[in-house]
């Protein structure tokens, strides 16, 4: 790849015989830079993939034919893909996979200067491959976020990175902070300081650009001039919103400012341009050449591409796909006509290789070593407990394990539900009494919560048919979202058995124990849609006023050992009469000591003194002398 021929040293050669590269002319690179701004911009207004003659008449430069267009956005494969004899915005094809706020900061970064507000909730319907009306609610809520700031009352936004940033104590840090340096600022220490910052402040960057001789100038070198002016009233916003709003002042992206007048001679470059290249008389000409019946070509990986992809992974910590990876290093432009396949190709080829790129599911791919940390890792907080031996005064050995025969059928439905099961305490998936319509090809999970889950953000894989998540690698990284938009990593741990990444979406759910929320497949088969509105399970369900009761008991528990007998005892006391679902005395037990749930029903079954009245249990203390049934001792198992 050209990448990396570039960074290669040719060896052999002195100083005195290599080739010196003329440099770039400013005015020529201004031009084509302002070009390929202007060409960007025409597709977002005309918000859909366009033909050469509608972009170049949306760019309202008669200078720009259809042949210079073309011309143009050939040589910016980055930057624009020709789809279907039309001309889109590559970045609309880029991974459908990440957080919205990112891809949208990256939108504004594109742009180059204030995006209209009412084009970007269509940029992130393009982007993701949704419907415009999503984003219309979606777009304004994080566009309130610290990142952007609105420009015009709000009529367009930009990224407030494109500002002056006036932390720190000292001049050396205000400079370091905004990459300036002091050679860059000596060419305007002759600028009257009274320029009008405050009453006038287009007039006064006007001032400051005409020293440019029309080359664009950084914002920042502005905000800085300004800011030494005008001390504590500087504000950066207000100052970008001036010239943004004054008309006189084209905003480009990398945060500069051309003034508007500086674009005749521009113009006439491009005049120039154009008639050195050939404007083609049909747009389709160009389709028509690629489409002769000729075999693809199937993509090849060399050992300079190999470098390539290994450069662009390292040091990264999200995940990239294989269609990044096609358009960003091997620039295989999406929409070509062996897209699909070569990212297979690619994906297997990644996929053979474990040690340079970690595969975490379907065309998605990270660093080796940049999983979270706590990935693969039981939280201490769902381990059991090794416990001493516990017996009666009388001898008798407590906590007991019993063999599963010696459950009857309405206990043994209880101990195989799916939500009674957890990780560690789990059946296989062929064993599991799913509720009736849940399968791994149900569109969506009712899963309850559990409060050891909600405190470290993870749910167990036993209350998910296999399958219901893609099912290979070990580990897969998912993408969850919201209901507001929000996207997080999901992670699966088939090894653990554990699902990681749910803290951010718990935080907003009320009960700490028992809500119910939803799992939705989505059209991408590597994203799930969380939902939940406060819904509770009545058997997981505990009120504040109980858990605060039963963090007292766990307290006492963990200061003196206590036998599971005597916890089950106390919890059904509490209960009276009424008794307890197996599910909600299991619940109750776990927040007092994690306890598998086939020792709670061993007890349940062993002791006389528990019996199920209406499938609920309750304890009867005038049983309790009656200890072990022994007609159980058959079934007990040997430690």
């Amino acid at each position: 790849m050209a990448t990396s021929k570039t960074a290669d040293k040719k060896p052999g050669k002195s100083k005195s015989s290599a080739a010196v590269s003329p440099a770039p002319d400013p005015t020529e690179a201004l031009a084509s830079d302002v070009l390929v701004t202007f060409l960007h911009r025409a597709l977002v207004r005309l918000g859909e993939p366009a033909r050469l003659s509608e972009i170049a008449l949306e760019t309202g430069e008669d200078a720009v034919t259809v042949g210079l267009a073309r011309a143009t956005m050939a040589r910016y494969p980055r930057r624009f893909v020709a789809v279907d004899r039309r001309w889109d915005i590559a970045q609309r094809y880029l991974d459908k996979s990440r957080p919205v706020e990112r891809t949208l900061e990256e939108l504004l970064a594109t742009y180059g200067g204030p995006m209209p507000a009412d084009a970007i909730p269509g940029e992130l319907a393009q982007t993701y491959g949704r419907e415009r009306v999503y984003f219309a609610s979606l777009a304004p809520r994080l566009l309130r976020g610290a990142r952007f700031f609105p420009i015009a009352q709000g009529l367009a936004y930009g990224l407030r990175a494109w500002l002056l940033q006036t932390e720190g104590d000292t001049e050396d840090d205000l400079l370091f902070y905004n990459y300036l340096n002091r050679d860059a600022l000596a060419p305007y220490a002759k600028l009257s300081p009274s320029l009008p910052w405050a009453d006038n402040p287009a007039e006064a960057a006007r001032q400051v650009m005409s020293l440019q001789a029309g080359q664009a100038l950084d914002n920042r070198i502005i905000q800085y001039l300004a800011f030494k002016a005008l001390g504590e009233d500087f504000d950066a916003a207000a100052l970008y919103d001036a010239l943004a709003t004054d008309g006189g002042f084209l905003a480009l992206p990398d945060h500069r400012w051309l003034l508007v007048e500086a674009l005749e001679p521009l113009r006439a470059l491009w005049t120039t341009q154009a008639q050195q290249v050939v404007d083609l008389p049909a747009e389709e000409a160009p389709a028509q050449a690629v489409a002769v019946d000729t075999p693809a070509r199937p993509l090849e990986v060399t050992a300079e591409d190999l470098a390539a992809l290994r450069a662009y992974l390292d040091g990264r910590e999200d995940i990239v796909t294989s269609a990044d990876l096609l358009a960003s290093v091997l620039e295989v432009r999406p929409g070509s006509r062996t897209f699909d396949q070569d990212t297979r190709t690619l994906t297997e080829f990644l996929r053979a290789r474990p040690s340079d790129f970690l595969w975490v599911g379907n065309e998605r791919f990270r660093a080796p070593g940049s999983l979270p940390p706590y990935i693969g890792q039981v939280p201490e907080s769902l381990t059991f407990p090794t416990l001493p031996r516990f017996e009666t005064a009388d001898g008798e050995i407590l906590d007991q394990r019993l063999a599963d025969e010696a459950f009857d059928d309405a206990l043994t439905e209880d101990i195989l539900s799916p939500v009674a099961q957890d990780a560690g305490d789990q059946e296989p998936g062929e064993r599991t009494r799913w509720p009736e319509g849940v399968s791994a090809d149900s569109p969506a999970l009712r899963l309850v919560l559990k409060a050891h889950h909600k405190e470290i953000g993870t749910f167990p894989l036993a209350q998910a048919p296999a399958g219901f998540f893609p099912q290979e690698p070990n580990i897969v990284e998912l993408t969850l979202r919201d209901a507001q938009g929000g996207s997080y990593p999901l992670y699966i741990d088939y090894d653990v058995q554990l699902a990681y990444g749910l803290f951010d979406v718990y935080a907003e759910i009320a009960a700490d124990s028992g809500a119910v929320f939803t799992l939705a497949k989505t059209d991408q088969p590597d994203e799930y849609l969380f939902t939940q509105d406060n819904e509770t399970d009545g058997a997981v369900f505990v009120s504040p006023a109980r858990l605060d009761e039963l963090a007292d008991f766990r307290a006492e528990v963990e200061s003196s050992p206590v036998s599971t007998y005597d916890i089950i005892r106390r919890i059904l006391d509490h209960h009276g009469k009424k008794g307890a679902s197996f599910l909600s005395l299991l619940t109750e037990v776990n927040l007092v000591r994690r306890t598998p749930r086939k020792l709670v029903a061993s007890i349940l079954s062993g002791y006389s003194a528990f019996h199920p009245r209406s499938n609920r249990w309750t304890f009867d203390p005038k049983k309790e002398p009656e200890g072990f049934d022994k007609s159980k001792a058959p079934f007990l198992l040997k430690h």
